[in-house]
């Protein structure tokens, strides 16, 4: 099934080596691509960006990462790009530059867009709101997560220790 999404989606291929994964990206005839390098991991992944109607090729990236595609997060932000690689996290904009990225500290639980201008991390002992600039806003350092929950603009947290309320907006 394709997600679609502002028009667009994405098709994932995913690669045993970076040899394989190399000479996909550089196959590609596309005018916007990016590959990521922080070197972390022995899976490597092109995402392939189509329009929804036509399935014109719009951008690729390609990165590595130790997590498997199941648990790796990609998020279109207004006219962003939000991509977890399981070690960090890049904000990259419509001409496919990196605007800042995030280091992970734990695991990570998930993105939450919050509103247009506003995006929550929330890691397992961690989170950060940043603004659409890339931005922190807020962040806070906890003991981990054993539950959760978000309603409105309000985030709850329940650690071993207590109970945290947290404003997002």
């Amino acid at each position: 099934m394709k997600q679609i999404i502002e028009n667009r989606y994405l098709k994932a291929f995913g690669f045993s080596s970076v040899e394989e994964a190399t000479t996909f990206y550089n196959n590609q005839k596309v005018e916007r691509s990016l590959s990521i390098e922080d070197g972390s991991g022995d899976n490597y992944y092109c995402y392939v960006c189509c329009h929804s109607l036509t399935r014109e090729k719009q951008f690729v990236l390609s990165f590595s990462s130790d997590k498997s595609e199941d648990n790796l997060n990609f998020l279109f932000w207004n006219s962003m790009i939000v991509l977890d690689t399981g070690r960090n996290i890049y904000l990259i904009d419509e001409n496919l530059s990196i605007k800042t990225s995030f280091e992970i500290t734990t695991s990570l639980v998930g993105l939450y867009l919050i509103n247009d201008e506003r995006l929550l991390l929330l890691e397992e002992a961690y989170m950060r709101v940043i603004d659409y600039r890339g931005q922190i806003l807020k962040s806070e350092l906890f003991d981990l997560i054993d539950d959760f929950s978000i309603k409105g603009n309000v985030l709850s947290l329940q650690t071993n220790d207590n109970n945290k309320v947290i404003e997002l907006a």
